[in-house]
């Protein structure tokens, strides 16, 4: 398994990852609406639309949509009478909801299902005509589906971590990486790091290993995680976590699977009490504890000693009411 090491040498020497903020987390805003967030194009394109020589055409006057058609949307929906999401900015000022970091603009994608939209999205979408505006509703099973208990977990608010660990002092890296880099891979080419002298010692078609020379004592910062090199064996290092009491780091959870925030609550001699930091109201995109599936959680509740996070989507059981507008659409040419 990689560990913190071999992911800050590919940023600091290879140039390949980017190191997760301290206080950030994993962290997410999930969409109300969408799979693909409010108002964020799937391809980036405008909405007047410049077919692109020998790939597609504008939909001809009167011809409907069909399955595998790029469309350009305006859309509004109404959950409960009120307005949830839209993309005029204009309703969203005076509903309330308007984000100052959202760019309001027509909702462009393919017209497929399974690619990032609700079916009952696009069933509607289809066979709808340019600048004709339709209004429908979609029942939960075409929507986010019906609530489930089953999707509410509890994780204890506070467990312990081992304030010692063992890193291997061998890594495996993807030998793309150095090509990515145009850097020449030979055993014995060394890299001067932060953390000590890193040699190639092995390779293949696919594949690096390298060895790190560290030194006894040397404190070093891997992916915002200060750590001191204890004792060195032949193939591992004894790295002890320097964390602060009451200091918040963003470290991989060994229960979530995922870096969330973990707040410092004490130090023993061997472990350290760790304070999972996660918000009320805020959703974190996660492992689910028991499946391991990369799953969406909205914290519902912190109580003193556990979480409560719901995997359910925050618009499961809900009728949606949309209103759309299509603006334009283009056809894959044969």
């Amino acid at each position: 398994m990689r560990s913190y090491i071999v992911l800050a040498l590919l940023a600091i020497v290879l140039a390949g990852c980017v190191n997760p903020p301290v206080d950030g987390g994993n962290q997410t805003t999930q969409p109300p609406v969408m799979d693909v967030a409010p108002g964020q194009n799937n391809t980036g394109q405008n909405v007047s639309v410049q077919p692109q020589q020998n790939q597609s055409t504008v939909l001809a006057p009167g011809d409907s949509v069909s399955l595998g058609d790029h469309v350009w949307v305006d859309y509004t929906l109404w959950v409960q009478g009120k307005v949830l999401d839209t993309s005029n900015a204009t309703l969203a000022n005076e509903s309330g909801i308007l984000n100052p970091n959202r760019q309001y603009k027509p909702l462009d994608f393919e017209v497929q299902f399974n690619k990032g939209l609700i079916d009952g999205f696009i069933i509607n979408v289809i066979n709808m005509h340019v600048n004709e505006t339709v209004s429908f509703d979609v029942d939960p099973a075409r929507g986010y589906g019906p609530y489930d208990p089953a999707k509410v977990i509890v994780v204890p608010r506070f467990y312990t971590a081992d304030r010692y660990i063992e890193q291997s002092l061998y890594e495996t890296v993807p030998r793309s990486y150095f090509t990515q880099q145009g850097i020449n891979v030979s055993n014995g080419t060394g890299f001067d790091t932060p953390y000590g002298t890193v040699f190639i010692t092995d390779f293949n078609d696919e594949n690096v290993t390298i060895f790190y020379l560290l030194v006894p004592g040397a404190n070093i910062t891997v992916g915002g995680v200060p750590q001191q090199v204890v004792a060195l064996s032949n193939l591992t290092a004894k790295m002890e976590l320097m964390l602060e009491e009451n200091g918040t780091y963003a470290l991989p959870d060994p229960i979530l699977k995922a870096a969330v925030p973990l707040r410092v609550v004490n130090k023993t001699n061997d472990s350290i009490v760790m304070e999972r930091m996660l918000i009320v109201n805020r959703s974190y995109k996660l492992a689910h504890p028991y499946t391991l599936a990369p799953t969406t959680f909205l914290v519902k509740d912190v109580a003193d000693t556990n979480i409560t996070l719901d995997g359910n989507h925050p618009l499961a059981n809900e009728t949606l009411h949309f209103q759309v507008t299509l603006l334009n659409a283009t056809r894959p040419s044969n």
